[in-house]
């Protein structure tokens, strides 16, 4: 198939992903009677044909990227157009109002790039997706997994856009956010700013340009680590549970990855015999039913030793934590909690005199780490713009005292 013909297919996908979103967020503005009224008008679209279009959208993006890939350029593929497709380029809703975000982007990057309008546009739909920030952890990743599949650029230095920091992007966002018609979405300089910054980092994970491999392969190369690679190296074959929030996930936006996914890589990498695997999810306590059956799968796959990362605060948590750490050890594991999560803001963690009790009750070991916290150059770039979640400085800082305990080469004690 002719090159013409390639990027006519690829920019039909855009276009479609396109109207999908639009059509959510027209939605979103007639049930919250929020937003210019002629950008976001359904143009005589009732509320049952919106949703069809967000399902038609849906399903797009449950397909299989490199079918989609493979139908764009021509080649046999299981992909049908007919499907979800169509359906999208066929409904008269057009996101087509000059003062619509993803407009005002479109040409922003024109204007200041070399890059043509079908890279344009899609980063500018990809950054449209993501305003809808109750959307950005499943269908905004299906959406930059197909981007990558189509050979899109999916963040803005890719565009040729220089800016990179968080204080060049708010500069970007001021720039941008007056020429925006009032919408149901947040499109405020901050929340613009926000918008950059995640799709910097989701961008440049999805790419593999910076990711939790590229992290830990730095983390190899730091003499700090290097020093401890004999007793890593040395490290008996051992299976490690992690059961943890959002702060040991890596599909935060605040970090190109998180400490577990970082020390999995860097034991991969090194010592192989050594398994670690994953149970979290966002805001986990340890009440919440999800992390009860976490608790069952974690049981029977028999981990010598657990990490638990979770939001301890109410009596019923700490009760159900109470409970979990007894399982575990009475299982024969070593149950493994930070003394400190985040130093200016203990709420995202287990309280000091839980962690005692549970030491004292059931043997935990309680990992020091918050001297090092306190004390590290880096602390005041720890906290990322939504005020919760850790940058990579602080995810590297957490990895290396956390590998140096697994290793042996620190007791749980600082200087131990």
């Amino acid at each position: 198939m002719a090159g013409k013909d390639v990027e006519a297919r690829i920019s039909q996908v855009i276009e479609a992903n396109g109207v999908g979103t639009h059509a959510f967020q027209v939605g979103l503005a007639a049930k919250q009677k929020k937003g210019d009224a002629a950008a976001w008008s359904a143009g005589g679209l009732a509320e049952a044909d919106l949703q069809a279009l967000v399902r038609h959208q849906q399903g797009l993006l449950a397909e299989k990227p490199q079918a989609v890939k493979a139908w764009a350029e021509g080649a046999a593929s299981d992909f049908d157009p007919a499907r979800d497709l169509r359906p999208l380029l066929a409904s008269p809703l057009k996101a087509a109002a000059a003062g619509l975000p993803v407009n005002v982007l479109a040409a922003y990057f024109q204007a200041r790039t070399k890059a043509g309008p079908l890279r344009c546009r899609a980063v500018a739909s990809l950054l449209q997706m993501m305003l809808d920030v109750d959307r950005d952890g499943d269908r905004l990743q299906e959406m930059f997994a197909l981007y990558v599949a189509l050979g899109l650029p999916v963040h803005t230095a890719a565009l040729g856009l220089p800016e990179k920091t968080d204080e060049e992007f708010m500069a970007v966002a001021a720039d941008l956010a007056p020429k925006m018609a009032a919408a149901p979405v947040d499109t405020t300089p901050a929340a613009l700013r926000m918008m950059f910054r995640k799709m910097c980092l989701w961008g440049h994970r999805w790419t593999g340009e910076r990711d939790r491999r590229t992290v830990a392969r730095e983390l190899l190369a730091e003499p700090e680590v290097r020093a401890i690679l004999p007793k890593v190296k040395a490290m008996p074959a051992q299976k490690i549970a992690t059961l943890g929030h959002s702060f040991t996930m890596e599909v935060n936006w605040a970090s190109p990855s998180a400490f577990v996914p970082f020390v999995t890589e860097i034991l991969k990498e090194t010592n192989p015999k050594v398994e670690i695997r994953q149970w979290a999810g966002g805001g986990l306590n340890p009440a919440r039913p999800d992390c009860r059956t976490f608790v069952r799968e974690i049981l029977a796959w028999k981990p010598d030793r657990v990490l638990i990362v979770v939001w301890t605060q109410s009596p019923e948590n700490r009760s159900a934590l109470d409970k979990m750490v007894g399982e575990f050890r009475a299982a024969g594991a070593e149950v493994m909690m930070f003394d400190a999560l985040c130093i200016d803001n203990p709420d995202v963690g287990t309280p000091p005199d839980v962690i005692r009790d549970l030491v004292a009750r059931h043997g935990l070991t309680q990992i020091e780490v918050r001297r090092r916290l306190e004390a590290s150059p880096d602390r005041p770039r720890f906290v990322c713009l939504d005020g919760i979640h850790m940058t990579e400085p602080y995810h590297r800082l957490m990895a290396k005292e956390w590998l140096k305990y697994l290793a042996g080469a620190r007791g749980a004690k600082l200087g131990g």
